[in-house]
């Protein structure tokens, strides 16, 4: 595999790939909490079918961290994907708030990897 992100001097370009794929892995990140906190409404054929689409969902959203991981290398992003993988689980159980939990802390994982990229974005007045 070639330089990650870590690895690099964090140029502009590298800066800008990381950004993107920060806000957008965090912006389904949030749509997915929305999602599992409506679960909680619902009952029965209902709740049997808004878990299987959240798992879907869950699992889709795995493999957007992949990706994201697999070009930057950065460390956070094992983090968050192992809290979804959690989430999932927990679905699994009908543990929602704990599994809200989890997604709350992947979203965390992904900001901060976010933090340094977006500094750098807006000292070049690219943000």
């Amino acid at each position: 595999m070639g330089t990650t992100i870590e690895e690099s001097s964090l140029d502009t370009r590298n800066a800008i790939i990381c950004f993107q794929y920060v806000e957008r892995v965090k912006s389904e990140l949030i749509i997915a909490t929305k999602l599992l906190q409506k679960l909680d409404e619902l009952e029965g054929d209902e709740l049997a079918g808004a878990e299987k689409l959240m798992l879907s969902f869950l699992d889709a959203l795995v493999g957007e961290v992949n990706i994201a991981h697999g070009v930057l290398g950065l460390r956070n992003f094992e983090q968050a994907r192992t809290k979804i993988l959690e989430a999932k689980e927990l679905v699994r159980l009908h543990e929602y708030l704990e599994a809200t939990s989890r997604l709350s802390e992947a979203i965390s994982s992904v900001t901060t990897s976010g933090q340094r990229v977006m500094q750098m974005l807006k000292d070049k007045k690219l943000l």
